[in-house]
């Protein structure tokens, strides 16, 4: 989902033991139609055996870990890396889910399944599967409603338009955002496991917002509401350090993980962190009846699963082997430890890995800060600034090539296209004091070390920035002196940029000028960010049918086995018809799985 939390700085380290047990329950309201939950001393059985174990600690893994666990059976959670949280943590939060509850909230009160379905179809094309489709948008909104009522999960709406706002049946606000949440329940060793968001998307080291704070965080000084505003989110912040060793104020996709730990934690589920399943354990009748856990405290476990197994584990867009197959581009911004785990265990016991897709993964812009002896942090530019008005992207020959404001999908498939493997974001002072630019953040933020690093490149004019970035100096001064043109007019006859619902939500209408999506680039100092194709996450994996079970090459389901998130080949197949189109899908059929290990049925 494009609408990330602010975060910048460095995380402080985490605390507690790789184990963490809490077996105090939380009550929650239950719709009448759900039957009595058991308790967690119901549930207890030997140590090494649990009715249902997730592999990977993301939002779909930690939703069907939830629902199973509501429902009495004694679930476990294995995370591959030091912290929790997946890729979700890293994201905005969004889940889209069409005809949801929140949508007339914000004056949508049409949206519809029929709407939906036919708006897929014209997405997916040959790719749509009408089963897991139809389950998808049945399901999808009931899992909106279990949730809320059953977990500490909180959505709110956005009035965020589809991706393909031009073809039938796209309608808006079907992307919800999580509520943010205050992480101090959570305690202070739960609190320091959960991922640390992107550097760029936090402030002091652990300090996130809202997207609705940034305006206001921004300009502190612009007003005495905006000062206090600030100034009490700063102490309160410096209060949760002392209390936590980290901020306790969680936003988007990190709010999204805190809500939905806090559920597990509460309904008795263990989790591990630091311990990568390696082997899933099948007997006679190839159901699966077991995993092999590497404990980094105690070696390899072998667990007992009376009821299955969930692969959540990420994916594979950080595995080289396996990313270089199916991406056309080299870099990704996901969790380093998201290398395919899942998928090849799948593999091992007949999970069938079907052909690839057209795409196969979340597709963004990604700008790379290299650090002398660290590892190169990447950050994906969704929306925060290659939007705003003033934002021009050129290739390297110093030309546009398409509309900068367009959804990071489509973006990222122009580049694939055009097979331009480099482009560079360019801006001038106002841009980047107002907006930031990557990991160099807007006003009061310092960004003088990332020029000294050779992230962001200044010039004092046009043509010597043309020069430092090796494009055509002339081509470069032309483009920009039109973008300023096409700022004045208020049309860019180009790319059409600021014409579609998507480009204005985006965009800034406070610039004042025609066309909120377009502003002028004239103030010295001027500036460079190289941007490369890359992804956030891959949408290909493991098949499996309607009920999340991992199926064989015959699309038979291999028993007591499931796979969710991007371990499962999305319904989506790669497309992304909104905000939050893998987020949405995972916590669905992670929803859908709780109910089949807990034997129960869907409405």
């Amino acid at each position: 989902m494009a609408v990330p939390s602010l975060h910048l700085g460095r995380p402080v380290g985490a605390l507690g033991p790789r184990t963490i047990q809490v077996s105090t329950r939380t009550r929650l309201s239950q719709p009448v139609s759900i039957r009595r939950f058991q308790t967690t001393a119901q549930r207890r059985d030997d140590g090494n055996t649990y009715d249902v174990v997730v592999v990977g600690s993301g939002c779909s893994g930690l939703t069907a870990a939830a629902v199973a666990a509501k429902y009495g059976l004694k679930t476990l959670v294995v995370e591959k890396s030091r912290f929790f949280g997946g890729t979700t943590a890293y994201s905005g939060g969004g889940a889209w889910i069409p005809a949801n509850k929140h949508q007339p909230e914000v004056g949508i009160t049409d949206d519809s399944f029929e709407k939906a379905d036919g708006y897929l179809k014209r997405v997916l094309g040959d790719l749509y599967d009408q089963t897991k489709v139809h389950q998808f948008l049945r399901q999808g909104p009931k899992m909106v409603e279990w949730m809320e009522a059953n977990t500490e999960m909180k959505f709110k709406p956005v009035p965020l338009p589809d991706y393909q706002e031009t073809i039938p049946g796209a309608s808006a606000a079907r992307t919800i955002l999580t509520k943010e949440y205050d992480g101090s329940p959570l305690g202070r060793r739960l609190l320091n496991d959960v991922r640390y968001t992107l550097e760029g998307y936090h402030v002091f080291g652990s300090l996130q917002v809202d997207p609705a704070e940034i305006p206001v965080l921004t300009n502190a000084f612009g007003s005495l509401s905006n000062f206090i505003a600030s100034s009490s989110k700063v102490f309160r912040y410096a209060w949760d350090v002392i209390r936590f060793g980290k901020g306790a104020y969680m936003a988007n996709g990190n709010a999204l993980v805190g809500r939905l730990l806090k559920t597990c934690s509460g309904e008795g589920v263990t989790l591990w962190k630091e311990s990568p399943a390696s082997k899933l354990i099948t007997n006679d009748k190839k159901e699966v009846v077991g995993i092999v856990i590497n404990r980094s405290n105690g070696g390899p476990t072998t667990i007992n699963v009376k009821k299955g197994v969930v692969l959540a584990g990420g994916g594979f867009s950080r595995s080289e082997e396996d990313a270089r197959k199916v991406f056309p581009h080299e870099w990704s911004a996901a969790p380093k430890h998201n290398v395919g785990d899942g998928k090849n265990m799948a593999q091992a016991v007949g999970g069938y890995l079907p052909p690839p897709n057209p795409n196969n993964g979340i597709f963004a812009p990604i700008s790379l800060h290299k650090v002398k002896d660290g590892p190169i942090r990447r950050f994906p530019h969704f929306s925060t600034d290659r939007t705003k008005p003033g934002a021009i992207i050129v290739a390297p020959n110093g030309r546009r090539f398409g509309n900068e404001a367009e959804p990071y999908q489509e973006f990222v498939k122009k580049l694939h296209q055009l097979n331009i493997s480099k482009a560079y974001l360019i801006a001038d002072r106002t841009f980047l004091r107002k907006y930031g630019m990557g990991l160099a953040l807007a006003a009061p933020m310092p960004v003088r070390h990332l020029i000294r690093d050779g992230y962001l490149i200044e010039a004092p004019s046009i043509r010597e920035l043309a020069q430092k970035i090796e494009v055509p100096a002339e081509e470069l001064e032309k483009t920009v002196a039109a973008m300023n043109e096409y700022a004045k007019t208020g049309v860019d006859p180009e790319f059409h940029r600021g014409e579609t619902i998507y480009d204005k939500f985006y965009g800034d209408p406070s610039t004042g000028l025609p066309n909120s999506s377009l502003g002028y680039c004239v103030r010295a100092p001027f500036y460079a960010l190289p941007l490369y194709p890359g992804n956030v996450s891959s949408t290909y994996g493991i098949a499996t049918n309607e009920n999340a079970q991992v199926v064989d090459a015959k699309n038979q389901p291999i028993p007591g086995l499931y796979a969710v998130g991007c371990d499962s080949n999305s319904v989506m197949r790669g497309e992304y018809p909104g905000g939050g189109s893998s987020i949405g899908p995972g916590m669905t059929f992670g929803y859908v799985a709780g109910h089949q290990l807990a034997g129960k049925a869907l409405e």
